[in-house]
């Protein structure tokens, strides 16, 4: 199965991640975007397709569009996270000072409003609280904290590495951050180890 947006020659940018997830017995695919201005579709982040019939590829349909008119740019990073309230998310990094979280269950089964923008359940802050300035995440990972029984969203982005509990979706809490580490003025990737004890943090500059 192949599959290219419409009238492709004239954007400017390109498909980023794709990920997977499962709803209602459904599988579907998350193919992320980063257009930029100049071009068709740079508010659109992803476009959801139901792939449950492969490998008849005559089934496969595409089933939502996620667009962030507010924010052009797309989706840089996605990431998606079965929550212990049981609804799969869909975590984003965009051209915003926050990480976009979106309820994949509300799309697909068409209650995500116009471009899924009704899907849109949460945001993280990227920074510390009071900072100034341009903000935002590059890349985030997440993961269920077994000794405080917690969703955990850890993320590399402005300043450094941040550790937010997000079980109550609408109040985000910072846990800790990794902040002032010489040489690092932009967290990229942060992954903990499973029982988050450790975590291995990059960044990019020439010695990281």
């Amino acid at each position: 199965y192949r599959w290219r947006i419409k009238d492709s020659d004239l954007h400017i940018g390109g498909g980023l991640d794709v990920k997977l997830f499962e709803w209602n017995d459904r599988h579907y695919v998350v193919q992320s975007f980063q257009f930029r201005q100049g071009g068709p579709n740079a508010d659109l982040g992803a476009i959801i397709f139901d792939v449950t019939d492969l490998p008849d590829a005559s089934s496969v349909r595409e089933v939502g569009r996620i667009r962030i008119p507010d924010h052009p740019g797309g989706f840089h990073n996605i990431f998606i996270y079965q929550h212990t309230n049981g609804r799969v998310l869909l975590f984003t990094t965009a051209n915003t000072p926050h990480a976009l979280v979106f309820d994949l269950g509300y799309i697909v089964d068409g209650a995500g409003g116009e471009d899924g923008i009704d899907a849109l359940v949460a945001r993280i802050p990227a920074g510390m609280p009071g900072d100034t300035g341009p903000r935002g995440y590059h890349d985030m990972y997440l993961g269920f904290h077994p000794d405080t029984q917690q969703d955990r969203f850890y993320g590399g982005g402005t300043g450094g590495y941040y550790v937010y509990d997000v079980t109550d979706l609408e109040n985000p809490t910072l846990q800790f951050s990794l902040t002032g580490i010489a040489g690092v003025q932009y967290g990229h990737t942060f992954t903990p180890s499973p029982d988050g004890r450790y975590a291995i943090a990059e960044t990019e500059y020439r010695y990281a």
